[in-house]
C-alpha cells in the first residue's frame, strides 16, 4: 500500500480531535516517509455503533450496538485493508470487548473508512449474541453462538478486484477442562469468512458495505482440544481467488497448518489440508501471491516436540510453496532458523504473562504476553523477491525485528539481518506488506524508555514492576524500495507513546495487548493500525503493589467497579483500549 498525505486546515484540527484524530507533528525522516495524525478508529465514547444492515441502506438496530457506542472496553488484534478500486475506502476489524456486558464474549469488530481512515463507522460482524437482523439470524455463526460460542476475534481482511472485502477470524468458547488433562479442554467453535460486497456496483465507495455471507471453512473437534486459532487471509485481485490458512492446536501432538482455498470469490472454500507435515510447534501462518500462481506460506514452526522440546530441536521459519493457485504444495521446511523473543523470558518461571496474583511472577514485572515472533511474508513482485521478518532474540537479551529476503521464490535465503537496529530498547509485533515496489514494515519500539534494560520487559524496571513513568511504548515504520534487500530509516508512527502493561484482563489482574499490528497498502497509499492505550484511565494503588498498571474504578485502586459486566467501568475509563490508525506518506 501507499499513502496519501493527510492535509488539516487548523480550523479543522478541533473538530479532528473531537472525531478521535489526534494532530501532531508527523514523523518525519529527512527525504523519507512521514506519519499522519493517529486517529482513533473505536470510538466506544459518545457514539454509537451500526448494523451490517445499516451499513447496507437498513435501520436496524439493537441494544448490544448501542452499548458498544459508550461502554468504553477493550479492543485488539487490528486488521487493515485498502480497497484497490477506491484507496479512500478503508475497512479494519479487531478483537472488540464491547460486547462483553450485552453479548457476554468479545466480538468481531468491524469498521469501515471512506476517507482514508480520518473518519471511521464502528459495526459488528452479523451473527454476535443478541443480533436478531436478517444478516445475523441467517449466518451460520448464529447456531455456534446458541452452542455457546459467544467470542469471535482473530480477525484478517482482504479485498479482491471488484470490491468484495474477505473478513476472517476464529469463533469459540473459552472451553473447559474435560476430565482427561489440563490439555484437553471441551472447544466449540471455527473458522469463518465472510464477504462483503458494494451495495451500488457503480460507485466503488460502497465497495465492502454489503455483508453478503458468511462461510464456516472448519470446526474445533469437541473433546479433543481441537482449537483453531491464528488466521491469515488473502484475496487475489487478478484472479478472485481467496486463501486462507490456520492453526489447529492439539491437546497432544503437534499443532497443524491448515490451508484452504476459494475459487468462486468467497461463495464456497475447498476442503482444508494440511501443509505443515514434519514440522511441530506451528503457529501464526502468512500468506502472499506471486504473479504467476505462486501462493507462499511461512509461519512458525520447530523441529522438536509437540509438548516438550527434543534434544537439539530448533526453532525457526516454516515455509511452504504452491505453484498451481493453492491446489498442492510442497513439503515444508524450516527455511532458516532463529531465537524467538517472546515475553516468556522475562516472568522467572515461564509464563507468557504477568500481573497480580494469581498471574504474578518471581521477577515482579508486569507485561503482556508477545510471545507471536512471526514471520511475516511479504511478495514484492516488482523486484521479484519475498522478504520475511520476525521479531528475534539477540545475544544480549534484547528484542529485534530481523529480515530475510529470496529471489528465487524462497529455495533459498539470505542471512538474517536486523531491519532497524537500535542500541536501546525492544521491538515485536512486526508486520509486513508490499506494493508498487515498496516493502513496508511496522513494529512495537521501546527504544525511547528510560529505563530500558534487556533483563526487563517494555516499560518495566529490573528490579520489578512496570515504571510509574510507563508509557514508553510506540510504533515505527520502514520502508525498502530494492525488494527487501536493504531498508531506509524507521520514523516514529504514534504521536504519543502507550503502556501495554494496564491490567485489565482476568478480573483486572493481567494486561493483555493482542497477537499483533497491521501494515496495509495499495500503490502508493499506505495505513498502519495498532492497539493503543492512550485512552486508558488508570489509578494509583498506594495500599499495594503500585505497579502503575491498575486502572481506575477496580477496587484495588478504591474503585467500586466490580465486574467488567457493569456499566462502572463505562464512567471511569479503566477498560479504554482503543484501535489507532495513520496514513503513512512515502
Amino acid at each position: 500500500m501507499r499513502a496519501r498525505s493527510v492535509m488539516i486546515s487548523v480550523t479543522a484540527s478541533a473538530a479532528l480531535l473531537a472525531a478521535g484524530v489526534y494532530s501532531a507533528t508527523a514523523a518525519v525522516a529527512a527525504g523519507g516517509p512521514s506519519a499522519g495524525p493517529n486517529v482513533r478508529v473505536t470510538v466506544d465514547q459518545g457514539s454509537s455503533y451500526v448494523s451490517a444492515d445499516h451499513l447496507a441502506g437498513g435501520s436496524y438496530t439493537d441494544g448490544v450496538l448501542s452499548r458498544c457506542g459508550f461502554d468504553r472496553r477493550m479492543q485488539n488484534e487490528p486488521t487493515l485493508a485498502i480497497d484497490p478500486h477506491d484507496t479512500s475506502v478503508w475497512t479494519a476489524g479487531s478483537n472488540d470487548y464491547c460486547t462483553v456486558p450485552t453479548a457476554g464474549d468479545a466480538w468481531a469488530g468491524f469498521y469501515r473508512s471512506t476517507n482514508g481512515g480520518l473518519h471511521w463507522t464502528d459495526s459488528l460482524l452479523p451473527a454476535y449474541n443478541g443480533d436478531t437482523s436478517p444478516q445475523g439470524t441467517s449466518s451460520p455463526l448464529a447456531a455456534m453462538v446458541a452452542g455457546g460460542a459467544l467470542a469471535a476475534g482473530d480477525p484478517m481482511m482482504s479485498w479482491d478486484g471488484q470490491g468484495d472485502l474477505f473478513y476472517m477470524g476464529n469463533n469459540f468458547n473459552r472451553g473447559v477442562e474435560n476430565g482427561v488433562s489440563g490439555r484437553f479442554r471441551d472447544n466449540t467453535g471455527d473458522i469463518w469468512v465472510a464477504t462483503y460486497g458494494p451495495s451500488n456496483a457503480a460507485d466503488h465507495s460502497t465497495d465492502g458495505s454489503k455483508y453478503l455471507r458468511t462461510v464456516i471453512l472448519a470446526t474445533n473437534t469437541f473433546g479433543l482440544g481441537s482449537f483453531n486459532d491464528k488466521t491469515d487471509l488473502v484475496a487475489d485481485p487478478a484472479t478472485g481467488n481467496v486463501y486462507a490458512a490456520w492453526s489447529d492446536f492439539h491437546g497432544n501432538g503437534c499443532n497443524e497448518i491448515f490451508f484452504s482455498r476459494s475459487t468462486d470469490h468467497g461463495a464456497t472454500f475447498s476442503t482444508p489440508v494440511k501443509i505443515s507435515s514434519g514440522i511441530c510447534g506451528n503457529q501464526g501462518p502468512s500468506i502472499v501471491i506471486g504473479p504467476s500462481g505462486q501462493v507462499n506460506v511461512a509461519w512458525e514452526g520447530n523441529t522438536g516436540g509437540a509438548l516438550s522440546r527434543a534434544p537439539g530441536a530448533v526453532t525457526g521459519a516454516a515455509f511452504a510453496a504452491s505453484d498451481d493457485f493453492g491446489k498442492t504444495f510442497g513439503k515444508a521446511s524450516l527455511a532458516l532458523t532463529y531465537t524467538p523473543f517472546i515475553s516468556q523470558q522475562f516472568s522467572g518461571n515461564g509464563a507468557r504473562e504477568c500481573g497480580d496474583s494469581p498471574f504474578n511472577c518471581p521477577t515482579g514485572q508486569t507485561f503482556p504476553r508477545f510471545d507471536l515472533a512471526g514471520p511475516y511474508l511479504a511478495a514484492d513482485n516488482v523486484h521479484g523477491t519475498l522478504v520475511m521478518a520476525f521479531q528475534a532474540a539477540q545475544t544480549s537479551g534484547q528484542g529485534q525485528i530481523e529480515f530475510v529476503f529470496s529471489a528465487n521464490g524462497g529455495v533459498t535465503w539470505s542471512k538474517p539481518a536486523l531491519l532497524d537496529k537500535s542500541a536501546t530498547g525492544h521491538q515485536f509485533y512486526v508486520w509486513l506488506t508490499a506494493s508498487a515496489g515498496r516493502v513496508s514494515a511496522i513494529w512495537y519500539d521501546s527504544r525511547n524508555d528510560p529505563a530500558y534494560s534487556p533483563a526487563s520487559a517494555p516499560c518495566n524496571i529490573v528490579t520489578g514492576a512496570t515504571r510509574a513513568t510507563s508509557s514508553c511504548l510506540n510504533v515505527r515504520y520502514a520502508e525498502s524500495t530494492d525488494g527487501g534487500v536493504t531498508w531506509g530509516s524507521s520514523i516514529q508512527v504514534t504521536n504519543a507513546p502507550t503502556n501495554p502493561n494496564y491490567e485489565q484482563f482476568g478480573g483486572r489482574l493481567v494486561p493483555f495487548f493482542g497477537d499483533y499490528i497491521t501494515v496495509a497498502a495499495q500503490g502508493n497509499t499506505i495505513g498502519a493500525i495498532w492497539t493503543d492505550q492512550r485512552n486508558t484511565v488508570g489509578a494509583p494503588d498506594t495500599s499495594g503493589d503500585n505497579d502503575a498498571a491498575d486502572v481506575a474504578g477496580d477496587p484495588e485502586t478504591g474503585g467500586t467497579c466490580t465486574s467488567s459486566l457493569t456499566a462502572c467501568f463505562d464512567i471511569t475509563g479503566g477498560l479504554d483500549q482503543n484501535i489507532y490508525t495513520a496514513a503513512i506518506t512515502p
